[in-house]
């Protein structure tokens, strides 16, 4: 069980969206703790639990070329998802989450973890559409922020483990802050030199204490993830090569599985080239030939570490042997969340943006026609 930290161990960015966002959901008395370990966020209806990988989301010194309206409204939507939960589904009906988990036609072991992406579908969308909102006149303002904090939810990459637990990233991180070859963006306290603590132990100044605000822990090279806007952003802006570069992890076409390669061009499932938009991408064109991004993972441009945002977390090749080990050790709500995604930007095209053309009902139902192959190829894991 996590150790629980009071807020004041938050970012203080997270602390703030916080109060506001307890205001305009009318929950005065939720109160936010930290949990030391990696698990998302929860709520049990009575307080919301943020883990430290959610509070690094907010640490914003670890962001790099990330538009600021991704970065702000990250705390936003990883706090508001939590109040979705109080406020709309399930509420505070406990009674109504155990008898309708019960309903899932699926073996007992896998029905909570189902009847939690139903209820994510549903508080996904409330929350962007900035339903529930008691304070009325602030749903213009928080609307907004909580449909860019899903789009950067889902894209922004990350810079941290290798997807297998090793702290490859951050260590590499680390070499390269002693090295000299990146910035240092690790806390500072006031009147003090970057990577030195509040509360610091009386012998050390860069050791911290139990006193030291927990967040102070994880923010700046070598010491947190550090995030980096997605791929096609970074090829739409013409940023540098190290920016666009992936690793194949399967052969197909030009791409030789283990190879690292630069992509030349991004397209979306409507046929767009190179959006700077934070959305699905269907192709990379990479030595002048077109493959589906689910067989690239995308690098660090800053130490060449893999560095996947939550889409490609679902949506990458793997192979059918680890799959079905995956699925064995899990269960089948794997392929609920694949298709969870793809339904939720369905819903975003038919609402916020225009896909093909279109910006209505009939934009969301192209667009699961258009990504429903791939999809396909995703679950039989093709």
């Amino acid at each position: 069980m996590a150790d629980l930290l009071q807020e004041e161990n938050c970012p203080p960015n997270m602390v703030i969206a916080f109060k506001q966002l307890r205001a305009i959901y009318g929950e005065g008395s939720i109160p936010l703790v930290l949990g030391t370990e990696l698990h998302g966020a929860r709520t049990d209806m009575t307080q919301v639990e943020v883990g430290k990988d959610q509070m690094m989301l907010c640490i914003l010194p670890n962001y790099h070329g990330v538009p600021n309206k991704y970065q702000d409204s990250a705390p936003f939507f990883v706090l508001g998802h939590e109040f979705g939960h109080i406020v709309s589904h399930p509420g505070k009906d406990a009674v109504y989450w155990r008898e309708g988990m019960q309903e899932l036609p699926v073996e007992h072991f896998q029905k909570g973890k189902w009847f939690n992406c139903v209820s994510d579908i549903i508080v996904n969308w409330t929350v962007m559409t900035g339903s529930n909102i008691v304070i009325e006149s602030q749903k213009a303002t928080i609307q907004p922020q909580m449909l860019n904090g899903f789009m950067a939810s889902e894209f922004v990459r990350s810079c941290g483990d290798n997807n297998e637990g090793k702290p490859v990233g951050y260590d590499n991180h680390a070499r390269m802050l002693k090295e000299g070859k990146l910035k240092d963006s690790r806390y500072c306290l006031k009147g003090g030199k970057p990577g030195q603590y509040d509360e610091a132990d009386p012998s050390d100044p860069y050791k911290p204490t139990p006193m030291t605000p927990f967040y102070q822990r994880y923010q700046g090279h070598g010491r947190g993830e550090q995030y980096y806007p997605p791929l096609s952003y970074c090829v739409a802006t013409k940023q540098p090569e190290n920016w666009k570069r992936i690793r194949a992890v399967k052969s197909e076409g030009p791409l030789k599985k283990g190879k690292k390669y630069t992509v030349e061009s991004t397209k979306t499932f409507d046929g767009r080239v190179d959006s700077e938009r934070f959305e699905p991408i269907h192709k990379y064109k990479i030595k002048g030939e077109w493959v589906s991004a689910r067989y690239c993972q995308t690098l660090c441009p800053q130490c060449g570490n893999v560095a996947n945002n939550t889409w490609d977390n679902w949506w990458l090749y793997v192979p059918k042997k680890q799959m079905e080990q995956r699925i064995e050790a899990q269960g089948t709500w794997v392929f609920l969340l694949i298709q969870m995604f793809a339904f939720q930007w369905a819903a975003i095209y038919s609402t916020f943006f225009d896909y093909g053309g279109i910006k209505d009902r009939s934009a969301g139902k192209k667009f699961l026609k258009d990504i429903s192959e791939e999809m396909n190829n995703v679950m039989r894991m093709k």
